[in-house]
């Protein structure tokens, strides 16, 4: 016995001195405990905030998760996948509980309870990488971690060595391997719970005895994970949408804890701050947000994401992230112990009504979105560019746009989860997760071949149909795995030519947005994609904003069909060069109007209601939610626009206005043409843009007809780079224009006339 003893801390320490010689990375303190999630220094605090009523509340939540089941509760208990763990019933609560009570107070009794029965229940764990699992398993590596560091000094070398033994053990039936395997950096289950919480939680804990797990994790994360987070970060949003953000990003905010707590703070750059700021802007009256990603739509409470809104908040002390947090307090059970180690009880939080109405995410993602106010009345609109595409839970939405005012408006479609399945259904290869399913553009090559080989599970179709949208990007549509990937001509499907807001840039005017999302699209059907978003707050109570979108489309053959999108939830109506999408349901009141002026033959349909629903590649793609729909979100009709006449170039140019359904009095909307520019007059607002998508660099003409407000605001778009001169009827407007830098536009008041635009 005793040989062995010594035969297996001799492997530890050789496995040590030889795996990872040279550390270039931070590294636990030796030798002392506690050091997972807390320090000495902090315990008298963490006392105080545990004796506090708010720390008393979340303890006592914990404590009622502590029960165990009754054997009727268990028998109620179809499914025991990991969600059934994550819920925390019984001993893992218990052993939570009790080795903060020996931390804290110093409770042998509490912690000698706690070391034997998570080890029993360490010795129990086996439940591999089946149906999400991992997650399960993770969960044991974490309070095992707890209870190894907070009661170390309780333990006997044998109980230190036995629970290395199961760590070990339990992390090689993990989905991520062990040694964790680096294939998903960026997204995926590795990119969550497993590494950047649990393992990383067990290897600070055993560190001293068995470095080489918090080795494995920290080089892991340090040559893959950090840099690749860093840049997204920079870009102040997330690439996996609005229902994983709380799982994956929480783990993000998770490490960043655990390694300032443990005495490195700020491990990532610390533009993490601004991430969840576009949950914040997204936000809808309703109470909802703004979809994105695979999402099941529901609208049974208000959209939640209380712990990456707490943890964020807390580790940047800010109040406009905390007032999210309160809005709708709601944790888990797994994770009610960072909310007592970790919440600042002290943050009061604050309405985002002080904060600008539109905000800019640059790279890797290129989106804007812009509201009218903060109130009930509140138009919010999204775009989308997409820069650099990461896959996974991400759609393929480049070029794609929302709007809402009283009710959803121009909606995202489609469903994650439901009757037909979830991430590997052919309702979301085919549908949801593609262009068609998105207010975004077509092109139809008849030959093109959707191969999703990677994407599905076994079983599943190696090819998706062809709805004449976005490639699939990377090797059979599989995610993006490292930096160089993602940054690579792959995995690139656009580039942000122009954004920008103002004039004033608290309450602006215009929102800007361009981009080139030509490589989105496969080049063998198409040169040249553009698309150019303006978003107008008109500042009327009656007709609150207006959205002008304009694309230029180059197609390699003429006989390339080429279509426009709005998805609508109820049927819209069709008018001549416009058509009506309402809401009359549900308790909503919004009304769009979209009046078309280019292409000026545009042949304009519908197509949706019963039994076309998701209708994609020439056939329905139905589903059925797995929570409640109760207003339709994930839709039932679309409008498709396409040019009367089949040509390889193409402008489209839609002007949509929102108001209260049943509104009398919208804005009159007129085309302006000049040239090389194509422009829309809607109420006292103009706006040109390049007629070939491109750059202007050249005098040229346009005409405002009387009858315009004689203070009409005028926005130029594409402009480049220089100084301008404007004149109406031959007298200077615009003396000395300087477009910004990264708008490229000029904005000021005009009147009826004929218009010089001249660069000195």
């Amino acid at each position: 016995m005793i040989m062995r003893k010594i035969l297996i801390a001799l492997i530890f320490a050789l496995a040590a001195s030889s795996l990872f010689a040279q550390e270039n990375y931070p590294v636990p303190p030796a030798g002392v405990h506690p050091r997972l999630y807390v320090q000495k220094k902090d315990i008298n605090a963490l006392r105080e905030k545990a004796e506090s009523p708010t720390g008393g509340k979340i303890l006592r939540a914990l404590a009622k998760a502590g029960v165990d089941r009754t054997p009727e509760e268990e028998a109620k208990e179809k499914d025991r996948g990991f969600r059934y763990y994550f819920r925390m019933r019984g001993v893992t609560s218990r052993a939570q509980i009790q080795a903060l009570n020996y931390l804290l107070y110093q409770d042998k009794a509490q912690a000698r309870e706690a070391i034997t029965t998570m080890l029993d229940t360490l010795r129990r764990t086996n439940f591999g990488r089946k149906n999400d699992l991992s997650r399960a398993s993770g969960v044991m590596l974490m309070v095992g971690g707890m209870v190894y560091d907070w009661c170390y000094d309780q333990m006997s070398p044998d109980e230190r060595q036995a629970y290395i033994k199961e760590f070990i053990r339990i992390a090689g039936t993990m989905e991520c391997h062990y040694p964790p395997k680096d294939n998903e950096p960026i997204a995926g289950h590795s990119s969550e719970w497993m590494l950047l919480r649990d393992m990383l939680s067990a290897g600070i804990a055993v560190y001293d005895e068995y470095p080489d797990m918090y080795n494995y994790v920290m080089k892991l994360f340090t040559e893959k994970y950090v840099p690749v987070r860093n840049y997204i970060y920079s870009g102040g949003n997330y690439h996996q949408g609005t229902s994983y953000v709380n799982v994956r990003f929480s783990n993000d905010m998770i490490c960043q804890w655990i390694m300032a707590r443990m005495g490195y703070p700020d491990f990532f750059s610390r533009d993490q701050q601004y991430v969840m700021y576009d949950f914040i802007y997204r936000r809808r009256p309703d109470g909802q947000v703004l979809p994105a990603g695979d999402t099941n739509h529901s609208r049974e409470k208000e959209a939640s994401y209380s712990l990456p809104m707490m943890l964020a908040a807390s580790y940047y002390n800010d109040p406009y992230l905390q007032f999210e947090y309160e809005r709708n307090i709601s944790l888990e059970p797994h994770t009610l112990m960072f909310r007592l180690l970790w919440q600042d009880f002290d943050l009061t939080g604050k309405a985002p009504d002080s904060l600008p109405l539109s905000r800019y995410s640059g790279s890797p993602f290129g989106w804007m979105t812009a509201r009218t106010g903060w109130d009930a009345w509140s138009v919010v609109a999204e775009m989308k560019i997409n820069e650099q595409y990461v896959g996974n839970h991400q759609h393929l939405d480049g070029g794609s746009f929302q709007i809402y005012y009283r009710g959803p408006l121009a909606i995202d479609t489609g469903m994650y989860q439901g009757s037909t399945g979830g991430y590997n259904s052919d309702h979301n290869k085919n549908y949801t997760k593609r262009t068609i399913a998105h207010n975004s553009l077509l092109i139809y090559d008849p030959s093109e071949v959707y191969e999703c080989y990677a994407y599905g599970g076994e079983g599943q179709t190696p090819v998706a149909v062809n709805e004449g949208g976005q490639r699939l990007v990377g090797k059979g549509w599989d995610t993006c795995r490292s930096f160089e990937d993602l940054l690579s001509e792959e995995y690139t499907v656009g580039k942000t030519l122009a954004h920008g807001f103002g004039p004033d840039k608290k309450k602006p005017e215009y929102t800007l947005l361009k981009g080139d999302i030509t490589k989105a699209y496969r080049a063998a059907k198409v040169s040249d994609v553009r698309r150019s978003f303006v978003f107008l707050n008109l500042g009327a109570t009656d007709v609150p904003a207006a959205m002008i979108v304009c694309d230029h489309v180059v197609s390699t053959d003429a006989s390339f069909p080429k279509t426009w999108l709005l998805h609508s939830i109820e049927e819209p109506s069709i008018d001549g060069q416009s058509f009506t999408v309402g809401r009359t349901k549900d308790g909503d009141q919004g009304m769009l109007r979209c009046d078309v002026l280019w292409p000026k033959d545009a042949k304009i349909s519908k197509v949706g209601g019963p039994g076309m629903e998701f209708f994609s590649g020439g056939k329905n793609w139905p589903n059925k939610p797995r929570t409640k729909d109760i207003a339709g979100e994930s839709g039932s009709w679309r409008i498709e626009e396409n040019p009367g006449q089949s040509a390889c170039e193409d402008v489209f140019l839609n002007v949509m206005q929102v108001a209260d359904n049943g509104c009398k009095t919208l804005r009159s909307v007129a085309s302006i043409e000049g040239e090389g520019v194509v422009g829309a007059l809607i109420a006292d607002r103009a706006v040109l843009f390049a007629r070939d998508g491109g750059v202007l660099d050249g005098n040229f003409r346009f005409t405002l007809p009387n009858g315009v407000s004689k203070k009409t605001k005028v926005l130029l778009t594409d402009l480049s780079e220089g100084t301008w001169v404007v004149k109406c009827n031959g007298k200077p407007v615009v003396k000395a224009g300087k477009p910004g830098s990264d708008d490229h536009a000029i904005y000021f008041t005009a009147t009826a006339g004929e218009y010089s635009v001249e660069k000195l």
